[in-house]
């Protein structure tokens, strides 16, 4: 299950199914700072729609690479809020806004949300089936 992280922020109180369960894909690009980023990731949290999560597979966070703020990037954001939910974590997927291919064209990869999926951190791959 999931998306756009700002998509699903927004469903909080507002028709957001269980995830319990699931695996979380979270996926965004950048229109402010990290902040937005923290403050979105901290009420899924507070609002325990990331307890009992399977894993989160992380795709394209477009607009932040080589971004900082005050000595934190997008990374270390994304460690603090995932970490701790001692549950596997999985980034680096080609799944998003502003997907490019190895050819330079735009490359948005689809996936079928709610599918049976297997997250493999050791091997880097997310799989449905």
């Amino acid at each position: 299950m999931g998306g756009n992280l700002s998509s699903i922020t927004h469903m909080v109180g507002a028709g957001l199914p269980a995830l319990d369960g699931t695996i979380l894909l979270l996926e965004d690009k950048r229109d402010m700072g990290l902040g937005r980023i923290d403050r979105q990731i901290t009420q899924l949290k507070r609002a325990g729609a990331l307890d009992n999560l399977a894993g989160v597979a992380l795709g394209l966070f477009s607009g932040f690479d080589d971004y900082e703020d005050r000595d934190w990037t997008l990374v270390d954001v994304l460690k603090d809020h995932l970490e701790p939910l001692g549950i596997p974590v999985l980034g680096g997927l080609k799944i998003g806004h502003n997907g490019i291919g190895a050819d330079g064209r735009p490359d948005q990869t689809c996936v079928k949300l709610g599918a049976p999926a297997t997250i493999d951190t050791a091997a880097g791959k997310l799989t449905s089936g």
